[in-house]
């Protein structure tokens, strides 16, 4: 079921192709915590999500983390590097415990000139992610803080309520979080100290709790431009 599930993305594709994609593939399993690779790191192989989350962070010069995204089962990652020949963007790191299926690059790579339908949809993917990207880029230049977290919260929790998680726990730590907003961990924290005094949510160690989730997307949505 769960090996299905983290397919799915590739379910458009010939039978053949998918066998051949399968074929490649191989199971490892990371502890909570762990790096699955380090940015700047030669590629070596493509990921593929069948249990968990993993995290992607890039830090900067000067020493600023910002979470590039969060993958879940289904999903895969880095595709960017693997096509472009260029170091790691950023560092992977096991949520929770993780499954993930990985093909070898030479691999993966010939698999995709077999087989252009793949590569398409891989480069759509990394397109896709782009434009997340400068989205998310162009809200958050217009928000503040508080506003922002909002935000990621009401997005994490419905990406979470489609894993079949609790959709009113977000769980991520306030460093996740301020990496997911573009901001420091202390005013992420007084950010969300504020939305706890004003009854929108509860913090807890690792996780915030959603207690009024229209609350949440009025304030959002009284600063829409």
């Amino acid at each position: 079921m769960e090996e299905r599930a983290a397919f799915d993305s590739f379910s458009h594709l010939d039978s053949d192709v998918r066998a051949k994609l399968k074929a490649i593939m191989r199971m490892r399993t990371f502890a909570a915590g762990e790096r699955i690779f380090l940015q700047g790191a030669p590629p070596t192989a493509i990921y593929l999500v069948t249990r968990g989350r993993v995290k992607i962070t890039r830090v900067t010069r000067e020493g600023f983390e910002t979470v590039l995204c969060l993958c879940r089962p289904g999903n895969y990652f880095c595709p960017v590097s693997l096509l472009d020949g260029g170091g790691q963007l950023g560092t992977a790191i096991a949520l929770t415990q993780v499954t993930l299926f990985w093909a070898d690059r030479d691999e993966f790579r010939a698999l995709c000139e077999e087989s252009p339908e793949l590569l398409s949809t891989v480069q759509g993917a990394c397109l896709a992610e782009v434009r997340h990207l400068l989205k998310r880029a162009e809200t958050f230049a217009f928000r503040n803080v508080r506003e922002r977290l909002a935000m990621a919260l009401l997005d994490e929790s419905q990406r979470q309520a489609l894993e079949g998680m609790p959709q009113d726990e977000v769980h991520l730590t306030q460093q996740e979080l301020a990496g997911l907003v573009g901001s420091s961990r202390e005013s992420v924290s007084r950010a969300l100290g504020r939305l706890a005094r004003e009854g929108f949510v509860q913090a807890r160690r690792g996780c915030v709790l959603i207690l009024n989730r229209e609350g949440l997307r009025r304030l959002i949505d009284s600063t829409e431009t």
